[in-house]
Parts: C-alpha cells; structure tokens; sequence
C-alpha cells in the first residue's frame, strides 16, 4: 500500500487508471474511505488516472504519534502530498461534502486545480451542531451517530432500494477512528472560505447540490457558485452522497465539465 507521512499522519493513497492519463483526484466525504468512488471507477478510470486518499483515522489512514486535530488547510496539504507522490503536478478535483471545502481550499490558495467539482458542500458551517457531534463522538464513540449519518446521507428511496451497499457504507462510518472523525469535525466545523477567498479561484468550477441533501442544502452550493468566478450551479434529486444514490446524471455532469 502506498503511504506518505503527512506532519506525524500515516495517509493513505491509492492510483488507478492508465499512468499517461490526466491527474483526477477524488476526496471524500467524513466518515467514509477511498471507497465511497468505488462504484463510479470504472468510468472514471478509463478516462483518468484516479487519485484516491483516506482522512486522517478514517479507511487506511492512521494516527498513531500525530497530533489529533486539523485544519482543511492541512488536508488539502495531504491532497498535495498525495498527487506529489504520484508525480502529478497539476490535476482536476473532484470532492463531495468535506472533500469539496479541500477542493475550493486548493483552488484558492494555488494553482495546481486545473477544474474543479465540488459536490454537496459549503464554505461554513454552524459551528452547534458539529460541537454536537464532536462532544457524542468524544463520550459515546461513533455508534450513536451512524442511523443519523446514514439519513442524511441517502433519501428514503435509495435507504430501502439497497440496503446492501447501505450496510457496508454503515460498515466503513463505524471503522473510522473516533478520534479521526473528531479531528476532521473539527477541520469542518472551522472552515471559513470567505467570498474574497472564493473569489480568488481561477479553476473551471462546477458545484452541484442535492435537492434533499439535510447536511448541506443547496442554498450552500448556491453561495459558492455566485462566489466563484464563472462557477456552474447544478442540483440533482438526491441527498448528501449523489455518486452513490444516483451515479449516472453525476457522472454526466462531472465528465462534462472535466471536458
């Protein structure tokens, strides 16, 4: 497995595709691993050579001797490690929920993102309910929060249609380190990507939302787009995690764009 050591942080990455093909990196959502995207690779990779990495405490990432709290600064630093290590210098983005807020962090802050999506996100959050979550995560560990995750993340439709993929998402949100998910929450619950800073993203940008998505509504998305610099808007019928519920009209509008 390929590692790089990010600050004390054991990270997790992953490659797949043809190695002469575009740079894709892909950046999940709290509380899942590398493979969330399993589902849409196949697609994907044919066309790019797939940058995968997992959260601090979350699917193959470790923490043993780091410190136990981050910023989305330092995850996009990971991002940066990552696509370094697979010798990428400059790639297109792809993130849904926290994944999309490292997607905006890098686009503004440098010039590496050459197009951007962002999916199901926000450039703050109120902070109550994360320090919520946190504080269960903290005294309870994570079995208390995965029905409600599970809810926001998929309607009701798709929550009775497969109940197989649904258990094993279930299955990877209750592997995650505690104290991983509490140090992300916290990452997430301190974004702040203020207009100016959106206003400095210079990458292609297409933002979509999730017409039912409870996490993060689509008047968020809305936000960013009139932010960003040219930035396309697009909401689909789903929830919080669209490449899961609804693969294809995502992968119709991220393959579009990435064009």
């Amino acid at each position: 497995m390929p590692f790089i050591d990010c600050e004390g942080v054991r990270v997790y990455w992953r490659e797949d595709g043809r190695p002469q093909a575009p740079a894709l990196v892909l950046a999940n959502s709290l509380g899942s691993d590398t493979s969330l995207w399993d589902g849409v690779m196949p697609v994907l990779s044919r066309q790019y050579r797939v940058i995968r990495l997992d959260l601090p405490g979350h699917g193959a990432s470790g923490l043993s001797g780091a410190r136990r709290a981050w910023t989305v600064a330092d995850l996009a630093q990971h991002v940066s490690q990552a696509a370094d290590a697979a010798g990428a210098q400059t790639f297109a983005f792809v993130g849904v929920s926290v994944g999309g807020m490292i997607g905006l962090w890098l686009a503004a802050h440098g010039q590496r993102v050459r197009r951007l999506v962002v999916s199901n996100t926000s450039a703050g959050v109120e902070a109550g309910t994360w320090n919520e979550r946190i504080r269960i995560a903290r005294e309870q560990g994570l079995g208390p929060l995965v029905d409600g995750t599970m809810q926001r993340w998929f309607d009701p439709a798709y929550l009775a249609r497969d109940p197989v993929e649904v258990a094993t998402i279930r299955t990877h949100f209750l592997q995650v380190d505690p104290q991983g998910y509490i140090g992300c929450s916290e990452a997430i619950r301190d974004v702040a990507l203020a207009p100016e800073a959106l206003g400095r993203v210079r990458a292609p940008t297409l933002v979509i939302a999730g017409a039912h998505d409870a996490a993060m509504p689509p008047r968020l998305g809305q936000a960013i787009a009139q932010a960003v610099p040219g930035a396309r808007y697009a909401e689909l019928p789903v929830a919080h995690i669209p490449h899961i519920a609804d693969p294809a009209p995502f992968l119709d509008l991220v393959l579009e764009h990435l064009r």
